[in-house]
């Protein structure tokens, strides 16, 4: 899967958590921009990611997943 397809598919997971649409959702998008990212979502998230991406993330990963670019740096920084 290319970078741009990863980050479409991170897109579209924290649009659907989120319930906003996915033109709001950008590399910058967090919980501090986007109102609608609260700590629930944060963890529906990061579920939603692991199950689309068959990876269990550690504590540390999860710490690092505040935006979506950060979420798409630790999805291709983990081993294949």
């Amino acid at each position: 899967m290319t970078n741009e397809a990863i980050l479409e598919k991170v897109r579209s997971i924290v649009a659907e958590v989120s319930e906003v649409e996915v033109a709001r959702v950008t590399l910058e998008s967090s919980p501090t921009n986007l109102e609608e990212w609260d700590s629930l979502a944060q963890v529906n998230i990061v579920l939603s990611l692991e199950q689309e991406f068959g990876h269990q993330f550690s504590p540390e990963q999860i710490e690092r997943m505040v935006s979506v670019e950060k979420i798409l740096e630790v999805l291709t920084a983990r081993p294949a």
